[in-house]
């Protein structure tokens, strides 16, 4: 297909398409919405000049690998309709995932920007899509834009913290999964009149916890955009045992005990809660995991989890009255089946990418404004959409404040 791009004309037909870091339910829609899209227009083209959709996989790690001295099918696969014609309706990536930053300083260092460009014209891509969040659609605009090559992007995320997008694929399938998560867990809660302290997914935005929370009735919701303030969380959880006999706690990982934005006094009310924790040996593992140096990932995210487990302990030693139990859902919200708002989605966005192609469009992504999809900057792209505290759901949040 011959399209226009920097002022040109050039003809694609060999386009990649890459997913890239944490899966996530609405990966193999996008693809199947695009290939559908490329199989249409493909009727009326001359046989030269058909199009093929190849995958690569492991995100930006396919292209980290020279096609001289790694064998094809290592690298990429063509896709077709009966790749993606069922598997589109489940989460996860049909090719693989990784956490790879093509940008980071080592990998700069070793021009990795320049073998990846190399490795793509020995495959003979004409065009890149690639599916991710902030880390992945900013690495793609930075290649894109480097080397004058024809890039797309699709926002995923199930933390839905994209700007330039009012949902990205991957939320609502991580929110009905954990509604579903927290419903078991009520039930067995309330069979025991104990407080359950829960911890999802989400990182430094609450919109997973603040959804799932509210859906499920949590008594208490606990998010990385508040104040935390430990003794409003005894109260509540006080308030909801005495009145009911069961209290259930949501808390995303992203929530802090600690941070340089909160009073130095509740910072330090804090501290005296968790020492007397970290003291009692009944809480070892606490403290071991308090001890244990911080992780990142590839791109310089803090690998996030364990603030549940803080809680827990926090909860038992100051509320000693009543019966805690920990869950930590993890990664069990990001798999399964994609739900159908997250199919539709995957769909539309890989309809809407073909679009752009066609119209000439390279170097954007697709992004939901008022249910209409419109094409957004990859230069542009950013993670760090949080909660407003305006917001209508987050006033909303702590059910027990209503009884």
């Amino acid at each position: 297909m011959k399209a226009k791009f920097e002022g040109k004309e050039i003809d694609i037909k060999k386009i990649g398409i890459l997913t890239g870091g944490g899966d996530c339910a609405g990966h193999n829609a996008v693809m199947f919405g695009f290939l559908r899209q490329m199989n249409k227009a493909n009727h009326s083209l001359p046989a030269n000049d058909k199009m093929e959709l190849w995958g690569l996989f492991e995100g930006w790690k396919s292209l980290t690998k020279d096609p001289d001295q790694v064998p094809l099918d290592q690298i990429m696969q063509q896709l077709h309709r009966a790749d993606l014609e069922d598997s589109f309706k489940e989460a996860g990536t049909i090719i693989k995932s990784s956490r790879t930053n093509l940008f980071s300083k080592a990998n700069l260092e070793k021009k990795l920007p320049e073998q990846a460009m190399a490795n793509m014209k020995k495959l003979g891509l004409d065009c890149l899509v690639v599916l991710g969040g902030d880390d992945t659609l900013g690495a793609a605009g930075k290649l894109g834009k480097q080397f004058t090559f024809p890039m797309f992007g699709a926002p995923k995320t199930m933390d839905n913290d994209v700007w330039g997008t009012e949902r990205t694929y991957g939320f609502n399938s991580a929110v009905e999964e954990s509604v579903h998560f927290l419903e078991n867990i009520t039930t067995t809660t309330r069979s025991h009149n104990r407080c359950f302290v829960v911890e999802l997914m989400g990182r430094h935005a609450g919109w997973v916890t603040l959804y799932a929370g509210i859906a499920a009735g949590a008594e208490v919701v606990i998010l990385p955009e508040e104040i935390v303030n430990l003794d409003e969380v005894f109260g509540r959880v006080k308030k909801a045992m005495e009145a009911q006999k069961f209290c259930i706690v949501v808390i995303s990982e992203g929530a802090r005990l600690f941070d340089t934005k909160y009073p130095a006094e509740l910072n330090k009310r804090h501290q005296e809660l968790l020492d007397a924790v970290l003291a009692d040996p009944k809480h070892a593992l606490v403290k071991a995991r308090h001890e244990m140096p911080k992780k990142k990932d590839s791109f310089g995210n803090e690998q996030l989890g364990g603030i549940g487990e803080y809680f827990y302990a926090l909860l038992e030693k100051h509320l000693p009255k009543y019966e805690y139990r920990l869950q930590v859902c993890g990664h069990a919200i990001r798999g399964g089946n994609a739900h159908m708002e997250d199919r539709i989605l995957g769909l539309r966005f890989g309809d809407a990418i073909f679009e752009f192609m066609k119209q000439g469009k390279f170097g954007v992504y697709p992004g939901l404004e008022a249910d209409n999809i419109v094409a957004k900057d990859l230069l542009e792209v950013k993670g760090e959409r949080f909660i407003p505290q305006d917001h209508q759901l987050y006033k909303m949040r702590n059910a027990i404040d209503f009884y």
